[in-house]
């Protein structure tokens, strides 16, 4: 095998252990190892709070040598294992990382894309609206509500719901 195959960095999945993905980070960054843990902003509850977690729960990505620096990686607190079909790790395309990083922009944070447009006609999923149907006035995805125009007992209403409790009809 040539020796600058053998040093090539490729990028790699690993598995952390539960709920222990930042102590790897953590770890695997003062080892100098090239990490990247994308993680989505996601509604939480029925209010408009928003919580930054993990896009792939107990998993993160490592650039590096295989032959190199396996043993560095494997041994690292909050490493389970690499993520392998058959017994070696298997690398995977570097585009992967790319897009997932773009998506994040310079948060690193991955927003969803809006899925509500004005228009739509909807049906409230949850709350005290529950079952009743209404058109998108106005998305308002950065506080995770959106504000939806309902008959209601016979007179045009608008109320804002929690993206959660939204459905396409």
């Amino acid at each position: 095998m040539p020796a600058e195959s053998i040093s090539q960095r490729e990028w790699f999945v690993v598995r952390s252990k539960p709920r222990k993905e930042d102590c790897a980070v953590r770890h695997l960054t003062r080892r100098g190892i090239e990490v990247f843990f994308p993680r989505i902003l996601e509604p939480v509850g029925f209010g408009n709070a928003w919580a930054t977690v993990p896009l792939f729960p107990g998993y993160l990505f490592v650039e590096i040598a295989l032959h190199r620096d396996f043993h560095q990686v494997i041994w690292t607190p909050g490493v389970k294992a690499f993520v392998a079909f058959g017994e070696i790790p298997t690398a995977i395309q570097p585009a992967v990382v790319d897009f997932l990083r773009e998506q994040g922009g310079a948060e690193g944070v991955i927003r969803p894309m809006q899925r509500f447009h004005v228009g739509d006609r909807v049906r409230i999923k949850r709350g005290p609206f529950a079952g009743l149907m209404g058109i998108i006035e106005k998305p308002c995805p950065e506080r995770g509500r959106i504000r939806v125009l309902m008959d209601f007992l016979r007179q045009g209403t608008t109320v804002d719901v929690p993206v959660a409790a939204i459905g396409l009809m």
